[in-house]
């Protein structure tokens, strides 16, 4: 495939031979990242992948590249994964345990009161209880 590049301010021109697989390749990543094929040329271009009249023979080191950084890509998603999983059920244990202690305050509560004792202050509890159960502390 053909790519041509104009400069801004410039009239001048230039013209990139792209080998298919490598276009499918670079076009594939900038549909699965969100970017434009333009945007993702642009990166290329801007980074100095391509040099110029031997920017076709950078290609295949582009290619050496984009294969490398998909691995560790791919490695980083392998560790981030459980990280991910392992932090949302602790979050949802902290939740269930935010609503286990108010009950739990609210029966202290309650039979402080029955019992004619003097009520405690739960302030700094409740405060956590409110920051995981994610409401906003009005005190």
């Amino acid at each position: 495939m053909k790519i041509r590049v104009k400069a801004k301010r410039r009239r001048g021109k230039v013209t990139f031979n792209v080998p298919d697989e490598a276009f499918k390749r670079i076009e594939g990543l900038g549909k699965r990242y969100g970017f434009r094929i333009e945007e993702v040329l642009r990166i290329i271009l801007l980074h100095g992948y391509i040099d110029g009249e031997k920017g076709e023979a950078n290609f295949g080191t582009l290619e050496e590249e984009i294969s490398e950084l998909e691995r560790a890509l791919y490695e980083l998603e392998g560790k981030w994964s459980p990280l991910k999983f392992k932090s949302y059920y602790l979050a949802m244990d902290n939740q269930n345990l935010a609503i286990q202690l108010s009950g739990m305050i609210a029966e202290n509560k309650r039979l402080r009161k029955m019992l004619g004792k003097p009520e405690r202050d739960f302030s700094d509890v409740e405060g956590l209880i409110h920051y995981y159960l994610s409401f906003k502390n009005k005190g």
